[in-house]
């Protein structure tokens, strides 16, 4: 049996791996790869501009609706009528005499 066995001697000389292609094949993947993480990459920037977006437009809104407050409440404090009542009762003042007005032309 053993003489059976070292009778048959294997050859792996036609097995061999070619550098250049192996080569080429590893450029292509690494290129695939770099491409694929830049367009992640700019999904994910995209999102994070879209969010940053949509909370500026929050604050505006936000902000618009106080402005809108404020000049309502302006509006409100300069009346004619609050201004007069705050005159008389915190000022002392009084409409004047028809004697203390005088047409300047």
């Amino acid at each position: 049996m053993s003489e059976a066995i070292s009778q048959a001697p294997v050859k792996i000389t036609e097995f061999a791996f070619y550098r250049p292609r192996l080569s080429s094949v590893f450029v292509a993947i690494l290129l695939v790869s770099l491409l694929s993480l830049l367009f992640v990459w700019s999904r994910i920037y995209a999102i994070n501009l879209e969010y940053g977006i949509s909370s500026l437009e929050r604050d505006i809104r936000s902000h618009e609706q106080q402005i809108k407050e404020l000049k309502t409440e302006a509006a409100f404090l300069a009346r004619d009528e609050r201004i007069e009542k705050l005159a008389r009762k915190k000022l002392g003042l009084r409409a004047p005499s028809p004697g203390q007005i005088i047409r300047v032309e």
